[in-house]
């Protein structure tokens, strides 16, 4: 599909939007280590975690524009965790400073 222009999505989260893929469905399923899912939810608002889904959010959106030669739409509907709004608004921006940027804890969209 090297000819698509506009991309939407819906994702519960943002955890989809990323090579980042937690061990929490599976754990969610069986019902168990409670504890362990609270204390790993917890420790997605660290800096370090906000950090590393903001650089691999950054590359694989740099995959999808660079395989998407006339690519110049993208609009993600999701839960982002308030944390995470202005470090993806800062790494689009950086990104791709000459395209219009619009980051909400409801919705992440780039215009190229």
């Amino acid at each position: 599909m090297p000819h698509l222009q506009t991309l939407r999505l819906w994702r519960p989260d943002d955890f989809p939007w990323t090579s980042i893929q937690p061990r929490y469905y599976e754990a969610e399923k069986s019902n168990r280590n409670l504890r362990l899912i609270l204390q790993w939810l917890r420790s997605l608002k660290t800096p370090k975690s906000i950090a590393q889904h903001v650089i691999v959010f950054e590359q694989d959106l740099c995959q999808l524009v660079e395989k998407l030669k006339e690519f110049t739409f993208l609009d993600i509907y999701g839960e982002i965790h308030k944390e995470k709004v202005e470090p993806y608004r800062l790494m689009a921006q950086t990104r791709f400073p000459n395209s219009r940027i619009n980051v909400e804890v409801s919705r992440f969209r780039l215009w190229l």
